[in-house]
């Protein structure tokens, strides 16, 4: 993976732009992010199987924020979609989900790259 390439899925030079260059808080960043993450997907896919449309529109909403703060801009856009369709059919909350997952999985290669780079 080029980390070069404007179409990552974290716009780094967004994220230099409120951190600098510091690469241990950018780790620390990174990793907290990542915890948090999991757990909002995680929240996610209960909501999706309980249908509790309150929990997923919350879910996504701290998801789509935190991805928004690193720059991970592609996945908070899906997340602002999921956040807006809470009150959707199961089926159309299932894609988006995936969708939601996939580009997740993105930004943790992309992330686990960096980080093994900056090391």
């Amino acid at each position: 993976m080029n980390l070069d390439d404007n179409k990552n899925p974290i716009d780094i030079d967004f994220l230099r732009k409120i951190i600098g260059n510091d690469l241990v808080f950018e780790k620390e960043l990174f990793e907290i992010f990542l915890d948090n993450s999991k757990y909002n997907i995680s929240k996610l896919d209960i909501a999706l199987k309980s249908d509790d449309n309150n929990s997923w529109y919350m879910a996504a909403h701290a998801l789509k924020g935190s991805s928004a703060s690193i720059g991970a801009f592609p996945l908070s856009r899906i997340l602002e979609i999921a956040q807006k369709s809470s009150d959707l059919e199961i089926e159309k909350k299932v894609e988006i989900f995936f969708q939601v997952k996939e580009e997740f999985k993105k930004v943790q290669e992309y992330i686990s790259q960096r980080m093994k780079d900056n090391s």
